[in-house]
């Protein structure tokens, strides 16, 4: 029995295109190469990373996936992330999303990319939080939520009857307010547009004030690595003069909005543990640490009115 040759052509099609649907592996070694040329260290690991976080999963995941096909759409998603990793982008601009302690967050230029020093800072929030007599009844503000890892972070795993959030710029805010949605914590999150305490500035009314504020100077900056300083928000990053500016104002507005007993948490350089010290006790804190990271330098500044409930 002969077929028609519309089907045999029909079928000769199918055939073809199963042929030569592209498997993983295809697109992780062509993706390789050309990190490899736009001078991207590592590029094996850097395309399967890329992959990993398009996919969802993790590296041995995708490594286990890739001799699985890849479809059209997923692979043309994949190329454009490729792209934006040879031009340069930082891997969580170039897949648009980034991990912080149990969160998937989106991310993009208009916001600082999470960093594991700021889930430091979480987690003495967090402890503190959990041993407070008040604890399920605590109130707060955060400055500068940028992506909101750190206010999502507390309102998921902390025990907070509400928490606020506040940054200058509108565009953070809209990301912020999509991360959000998704996470969609229990616990009440606002969020709004002001410059430090704008708008929330109300007598002793926050347990917990916290901030990963800008910190580095305009010189210090402009030694950056290209990838942070040519692609991550400017107005995040540096603060006026001496890198201390945001540090000072946050400090001084804390003093004013905090509950007796409660608690200022800043993010800080490592290099200005002192004087960030010095500008919490002027500010009228009498109990004042600096507190170190995972690898030992001054990153935490921690300080309260009064013992620390």
């Amino acid at each position: 029995m002969r077929l028609p040759i519309d089907c045999v052509q029909r079928i000769g099609r199918n055939v073809t295109q199963t042929e030569f649907l592209p498997s993983i592996e295809d697109e992780l070694t062509r993706a390789a190469d050309r990190l490899s040329q736009a001078g991207v260290s590592d590029p094996r690991r850097e395309a399967l990373s890329l992959w990993a976080a398009l996919a969802g999963v993790s590296l041995a995941g995708a490594w286990t996936q890739r001799r699985d096909t890849i479809g059209v759409a997923d692979a043309t998603r994949f190329r454009r992330a490729v792209d934006r990793r040879c031009a340069g982008e930082p891997l969580p601009y170039a897949v648009k999303s980034a991990s912080f302690r149990f969160l998937e967050l989106t991310v993009d230029s208009r916001v600082l990319i999470p960093r594991p020093e700021t889930e430091g800072l979480v987690d003495l929030a967090l402890e503190w939080a959990r041993r407070h007599p008040r604890s399920r009844c605590l109130s707060g503000l955060e400055i500068g939520v940028g992506s909101g890892c750190i206010i999502l972070s507390l309102a998921t795993e902390g025990e907070f009857a509400r928490l606020v959030g506040t940054d200058v710029s509108a565009e953070a805010l809209d990301l912020a307010n999509g991360n959000l949605n998704t996470v969609s914590p229990d616990t009440p999150v606002e969020l709004c547009r002001g410059s430090f305490f704008d708008g929330v500035a109300v007598a002793a009314s926050f347990d917990l004030v916290i901030s990963n504020p800008p910190y580095v100077t305009e010189t210090e900056f402009r030694s950056l690595e290209a990838s942070v300083r040519d692609h991550e928000p400017h107005v995040a990053l540096v603060s006026p003069d001496d890198g201390m500016f945001h540090i000072r104002e946050i400090c001084r507005g804390a003093a004013e909005v905090l509950r007796a007993h409660g608690l200022l948490l800043l993010e800080i350089d490592e290099r200005r543990g002192v004087p960030a010290h010095e500008v919490a006790v002027e500010a009228g804190f009498d109990h004042v640490e600096i507190l170190q990271d995972l690898f030992g330098r001054d990153r935490y500044l921690r300080a309260s009115k009064g013992a620390v409930v």
